[in-house]
């Protein structure tokens, strides 16, 4: 119904005419040739005594023979005229309802044979039935022509007017139409003592497009005639006005005629996939709008995140009708409207992206430990976080990796690539650790920090790779074989067999702090947060790992003294980076309303001073959250400018800079600007990630330029086959472009029935639907 531009067209029987047909049908049967013969008889003997008197007249007086040859020319004339027939009203009106029954029952020949005859009695009344008759048989032309004679009759005017107006629909006269809706409109005063004057004046305004007028008569309503018709008409308005529930109770009073195709769109209309499916079925069982109903049923099912149920319906559709199955729906692709609301936006931050399992594995992976390898230890310091040996700033990593300097020249090509990832040179280090790799492609910690890189860089698909061979190259680094495990699972690849294997392992280990650490991550990965919080019974070192692990238990966990105090403690451990503030104000806002929760941001950032060398160069995390926070905030705006100036007065490593603000500007709706970014980021600058390719194409989409959209996300695909974003954009915009074919292909790699894209949306297009219409009726 939502979807639907076409018309109701209505047609307006008499009521009082068809009342009882079905009771009197045996009875009359019985009763015609009765009927007929005594009108005969009747006749007859009218016609013998008036032969009689003028007989007995003209022999009475010689003298009156002027008189009486008058008389005896007047009575010539008019036995040569055809006599009205006349018959008492409620035998005309079981004789309508007879025909009227014969026509509602099929035999339409009978009823309109009876029509003719009524007409013999009663010009005026037949007229209009006889319309209605021609009307149901299609007959619009001479049903029009009929009606106009009934109008004239000055009998039933508005009613004939409304089925006259209706005919002109159907013949496409559009001055005819509003001519003859004026028309009833103007004789509706007469019918004011009508039972059925509200059904007259909701009709005549709907058709007149008075919607608010018709929808406040059928609330209002003075006859319970016509209940479907009525109940169709509450639902259609009600349904163009948004009402939708509304709507749904019209449509569902007529518990004898249900329309499931109609409930159904509107049941997806107010996101109750459950009930539009129960529908959409239930018409494709009743061989109803079949194309319609699965195509409805497969968009349904794809925004209830249902992604391999809707793609058997696109499947079956497509199978069925190959010519016809574009046509319906036309999709429109966009972007999700909550991404750019700050309202909105901070309802998603707050509610799914805190707890999300990607932010959570963002942020381990932002302070885990790059790893150095000699005789005597594998596994040795880390970025910000724990180890054997903890380095708690940069300086004192610093001093111990250039003692290191002078090991064999992997380690030294290792230490310069750490040195560039602590000084949040991430691509650079990582270009670094590539080179390595492939000088020794059988090292297990340079396969590890490789990984790291990649993970913190964003690329998670990459990071996997990495990780997985790092462990399958030394089975007792489990931080790699984790790290595999939280990669594979937001990048949709298998991990269940290698966790199982990890568990094993894990636990044969001896006690100590690092079996405790990755028991904490093993049970992480399993969305376990209440056994792992078993973890904050053994941590009690202020490592920002640690803490880390702590906030995230104690948030999932609803343990708020335990994140809060983490989160205080590794402002206090790193006050001049990003991420650790972004926490605290995670952690102690998480009480207040939106508005309070805004101001006390704005409050909070207002007293910082950071060096904002993380936003610049740092990992993906802190642009990401930054730019989010910005965002429900309002400042944006400023934000970007910040970026600009930076970007300009930069004569080295821009290009994080550079990514950071088409992202910022993406968020801040200046799409062009974005698009033109990321094109260059891609083209000039030679990043080519997966992820990096995707944000293009939601710029391009953004910016409508869809086609350069679908040649980045064709891309994506090549880079990440198993990338779910991917795929269901380019099978939306696919859809859009009219090749379900190529889209179901697509959807094919998605195997899933609870996925959401976090960027893409999709729309019906109505506006080009109403234009087809339009044009057709030209």
């Amino acid at each position: 119904m939502a979807n639907e531009q076409e018309e109701e067209i209505i047609i307006i029987e008499d009521i009082d005419a068809v009342k009882d047909a079905s009771d009197n049908e045996a009875k009359e049967d019985g009763e015609d040739a009765s009927k007929q013969k005594l009108i005969i008889f009747i006749s007859i003997a009218i016609i013998l005594i008036t032969l009689i008197l003028a007989i007995v007249i003209f022999s009475s007086s010689s003298d009156e023979e002027l008189t009486t040859l008058s008389s005896q020319s007047i009575l010539e004339e008019k036995l040569k005229t055809p006599q009205e027939i006349r018959v008492e009203p409620s035998k005309l009106e079981k004789m309508i309802a007879k025909a009227n029954y014969l026509y509602s029952n099929g035999d339409k020949l009978k009823a309109l044979s009876l029509y003719q005859k009524i007409a013999q009695y009663s010009q005026a009344i037949s007229m209009y039935n006889l319309g209605v008759a021609q009307l149901k048989d299609k007959q619009y032309k001479l049903a029009l022509e009929t009606f106009q004679k009934a109008i004239e009759n000055d009998e039933k005017r508005c009613v004939s007017a409304i089925n006259a107006a209706v005919c002109s629909l159907y013949l496409k006269d559009k001055e005819s139409f509003t001519y003859y809706i004026d028309l009833a409109y103007a004789y509706l005063p007469y019918e004011i003592n009508s039972p059925l004057y509200s059904y007259y004046y909701s009709l005549i305004n709907y058709y007149k497009r008075d919607y608010l007028s018709a929808l406040n008569s059928l609330n209002n309503a003075t006859t319970n005639t016509y209940p479907t018709v009525q109940s169709n008409l509450k639902a259609k308005i009600n349904a163009l006005y948004e009402n939708n529930y509304d709507a749904i109770d019209a449509l569902e009073m007529n518990t004898d005629e249900i329309n499931d195709f109609s409930l159904g769109l509107l049941y997806s209309r107010v996101g109750d996939a459950t009930l539009a499916v129960k529908h959409f079925e239930a018409s494709l069982l009743a061989e109803k709008e079949v194309l319609r109903s699965r195509l409805a049923m497969a968009f349904t099912l794809l925004k209830a995140g249902q992604v391999e149920k809707a793609n058997m319906e696109l499947k079956k559709a497509s199978k069925d009708f190959p010519e016809e199955v574009m046509k319906p729906y036309p999709v429109v692709v966009k972007l999700k409207d909550s991404l750019f609301d700050p309202k909105e936006a901070q309802k998603i931050y707050r509610n799914v992206t805190l707890t999300s399992k990607s932010m959570d594995y963002q942020k381990i992976f932002y302070y885990s430990p790059y790893k150095m390898f000699n005789a005597d230890q594998t596994i040795s310091y880390i970025r910000k976080g724990n180890a054997n040996t903890f380095i708690d700033n940069i300086k004192s990593a610093q001093e111990y990796l250039k003692k290191s300097s002078s090991s064999s020249n992997v380690n030294k090509g290792m230490t310069l690539a750490i040195k560039k990832a602590l000084n949040l040179q991430l691509r650079e280090a990582n270009e670094d650790f590539q080179k390595l790799v492939r000088i020794q492609p059988k090292h297990s910690i340079l396969q590890y920090n490789l990984g790291l890189t990649y993970a913190q860089l964003g690329n998670l698909n990459k990071a996997h790779e990495h990780f997985l061979r790092s462990y399958y190259l030394d089975s007792k680094n489990f931080l790699a074989g984790l790290y595999a495990v939280f990669t594979a699972q937001l990048t949709n690849n298998k991990y269940l067999k290698l966790r199982s294997i990890l568990s094993d392992s894990i636990h044969m280990e001896n006690d100590s702090e690092e079996k405790e650490l990755y028991k904490a991550l093993l049970t992480i990965s399993q969305n376990n947060y209440l056994l792992a919080a078993d973890w904050l019974q053994v941590s009690d070192k202020k490592r920002p790992l640690y803490l880390v692990l702590n906030a995230i238990i104690g948030t999932h966990t609803n343990n708020y003294d335990i994140a809060n105090a983490a989160t205080s403690e590794l402002v206090s451990l790193l006050p001049n980076d990003i991420l650790p503030h972004i926490m605290y104000m995670d952690t102690h806002f998480h009480k207040y309303d939106d508005v309070k929760y805004a101001k006390e941001i704005i409050s909070y950032l207002k007293d910082q001073s950071f060096d904002y060398n993380d936003l610049y160069y740092g990992p993906y995390i802190t642009r990401y959250l930054y730019i989010q926070i910005n965002l429900l905030t309002g400042r944006l705006y400023y934000l970007r400018q910040q970026l600009k100036e930076k970007l300009a007065t930069s004569d080295s490593y821009t290009l994080e800079i550079e990514n950071t603000l088409a992202l910022a500007s993406l968020f801040d709706k200046q799409f062009e600007e974005s698009y033109s970014l990321y094109n260059h980021l891609i083209d000039e600058r030679k990043i080519t990630d997966a992820y990096t390719l995707y944000l293009g194409a939601v710029a391009s989409t953004a910016a409508g330029h869809h086609s350069n959209a679908i040649a980045l996300l064709e891309l994506a695909k090549v880079k990440n086959r198993s990338f779910y974003e991917s795929r269901f954009a380019l099978a939306l915009l696919y859809l859009e472009a009219k090749n379900y074919e190529a889209a179901v292909i697509q959807l094919s790699g998605i195997n899933s029935n609870n996925y959401r894209s976090s960027y893409f949306d999709f729309g019906i297009d109505t506006q080009k639907l109403l234009f087809e219409k339009q044009h057709q009726e030209k």
